[in-house]
């Protein structure tokens, strides 16, 4: 598990992933589970997928 802090205004909903592991190593290719909170407003989970 990895966690990537984005603080911006609510207009901005991008950010940046070089994408890593936390151990710095690349990432395999596949399907990802990710958790996005924001307080005050909620939180979702949903899936990407990684190809390569």
């Amino acid at each position: 598990m990895d966690v990537i802090e984005h603080n911006s205004t609510i207009d901005d909903g991008q950010q940046e992933w070089n994408m890593l592991s936390k151990d710095g190593q690349e990432i395999a290719y596949g399907v990802y589970v990710y958790h996005v909170e924001a307080p005050g407003i909620g939180e979702k989970i949903g899936k990407f997928a990684v190809i390569k």
